[in-house]
């Protein structure tokens, strides 16, 4: 077998094997609507709409992403509902990305090293490279942060985003072709078509040009660049023109964290330090970040800490053109969910997807310095510490993917990471529910309607379900009017679960609760159990 293959199989098999936990998991989070409850990825004749984009002017989930859109009706075709086979696509991809990485690596690591660094033993420059691109790559394959991106498949997005971003640098650097270029423009619009932060992946291609191949072959970066630019722009217009003017699925609009763009901007330092603390430290992962996630991150410590990141890799990359690159990649696929428009969630961890490329291409450098400048007794201790510190990251992966096997884990996971996160305790609300823990699931439940202050009827309505598993029937009924009262459209169960903001199961338990209530008298106020 060629070297290549030979590295890139063990590299995949290595991924595999620290993610083969997930391939047992069930659905949770969103993918419980996506793929249990809404029936579009499971029709085949929507994928006519979905293929031709016309899936854009459609008010269904992810009609603004229809590549990622496709995947998941493909699972729904080889695998129905079963979760196994969207888990190992999953797995599958991630897979293929590390190996993209490393071929990524494999050529930004060697380049300039020894007018980078004129320390350094040409004699170790072979080897510096191989086991920085290793390095690098294990680095990405195995780190937490990309593990709620690979557990949850309707966050696969994120990883067709990483996919086509890296799968166009991979081709522009192995040939000139012009098949290669549109094979380039190509990805940029398949990456902008799995998710809007895909509008990255031209702008990475670009700064992999101007980095590496300024002055060159002008006629293919035109055409790559040129081309992928061209379609990611005409492809978010389209977007955007296309978006049905009214939906029922996307009832309330995203807004900024905090209520306003001002408010917003002040709170993205901290996420932005966060997420630097996040990549060094993975300690605090949550599927649900809010302020008590950012309380050891005040403002002017945030400030200092980004200005210090950004100063340090300003720097380092006007010496280094590696580090640079490894920059653009680690700064560009933020922009796009750095609240400057509003997004539905203000910080995840599957944001920092492909980001975790571009340090994974800084560190990669910085290890292929020091293994060339270093002694052999050096070497070895370095060499030692790495693979303890990849044991310790994949040690966390693999924790972290027991907190996304099921619902119950995950809430109760997150509830405990942030105690003020209403998604937690409505989500272990209905998890112990179903787990037939119908007392814990009351008091989930009333700790949702605590933390929305009493004004959300979906909280109301999961307490009523809590209520009537524990057969206490007038409190249920009550519940639900106080539910009905704040929120009107529960009265129709199946209206909203065709608007999926319900799912069947809780349909139904909210139907026998209607269908025992006696008519409410006009200008009656429910007693709130």
């Amino acid at each position: 077998m060629p070297a290549t293959l030979r590295t890139a199989a063990i590299l995949a098999a290595l991924t595999f094997a620290v993610f083969s936990p997930s391939l047992s998991s069930d659905f949770v989070y969103d993918a419980r609507m996506q793929i249990l409850t809404d029936p579009f990825p499971h029709d085949p004749r929507n994928w006519p709409a979905v293929l031709s984009f016309a899936v854009l002017g459609m008010d269904v989930l992810d009609f603004n992403r229809p590549v990622h859109l496709a995947s998941i009706m493909l699972d729904a075709a080889l695998w129905g509902r079963d979760p196994f086979g969207y888990h190992l696509t999953s797995v599958l991809v991630h897979c293929a990305n590390v190996v993209l990485l490393w071929l990524v690596l494999r050529d930004v690591v060697p380049r300039g090293a020894e007018r980078h660094d004129p320390a350094a033993d040409p004699a170790a420059g072979s080897s510096a490279a191989t086991v920085a691109a290793w390095g690098g790559a294990l680095l990405f394959a195995l780190h937490p942060l990309v593990t709620e991106a690979v557990c949850e498949p309707t966050f696969r997005e994120d990883l067709l985003v990483a996919a086509f971003t890296l799968g166009a640098i991979t081709l522009a650097a192995r040939g000139r072709e012009r098949w290669r270029a549109m094979a380039c423009a190509a990805c940029c619009l398949g990456a902008c078509a799995s998710k809007e932060s895909g509008l990255a992946a031209p702008l990475v291609l670009a700064a992999y040009a101007w980095l590496f191949h300024r002055g060159k072959d002008r006629p293919f970066w035109t055409a790559a660049v040129g081309g992928g630019t061209a379609l990611a722009v005409a492809f978010l217009a389209a977007r955007f023109l296309l978006a049905p003017a009214a939906s029922r699925i996307f009832e309330q609009p995203p807004g900024y964290p905090g209520g306003s763009f001002a408010a917003a901007m002040r709170l993205e330092p901290r996420i932005l330090a966060l997420y630097a603390q996040l990549v060094a430290c993975p300690v605090n992962c949550c599927a649900d970040y809010g302020g008590a996630s950012l309380r050891h991150l005040p403002l002017p410590p945030a400030l200092v800490i980004v200005g210090t990141l950004a100063v340090a890799l300003v720097w380092a990359g006007r010496r280094d053109r590696r580090i640079a690159f490894g920059a653009a990649l680690l700064a560009l696929p933020l922009v796009p969910v750095s609240n400057l428009v509003p997004i539905y969630r203000a910080a995840a961890d599957r944001y920092l997807y492909l980001p975790l490329a571009g340090v994974a291409v800084i560190a990669a450098c910085v290890v292929a310095a020091a293994w060339a400048r270093g002694l052999r007794e050096r070497r070895q201790a370095g060499l030692a510490a790495g693979l303890g510190l990849l044991a310790l990251l994949a040690a966390g992966t693999v924790a972290r993917q027991r907190v996304w096997s099921n619902s119950l884990d995950l809430w109760a996971d997150t509830l405990a990471r942030n105690p003020v996160s209403f998604n937690a305790a409505i989500g272990l609300a209905g998890a112990l529910r179903e787990a037939g823990r119908f007392s814990e699931s009351e008091q989930a439940a009333r700790r949702a309607v605590e933390l929305c202050r009493g004004e959300r009827g979906d909280a109301w309505a999961t307490l009523a379900l809590a209520l009537d598993g524990q057969g206490r029937v007038a409190d249920a009924d009550a519940a639900l009017a106080t539910a009905l009262a704040r929120q009107p459209a529960l009265a129709d169960p199946d209206a909203r679960v065709a608007a999926l903001a319900l799912e069947r199961a809780e349909a139904e338990g909210l139907k026998a609760i209607l269908a025992r209530r006696p008519p409410q008298a006009a200008g009656e106020t429910p007693a709130e159990p």
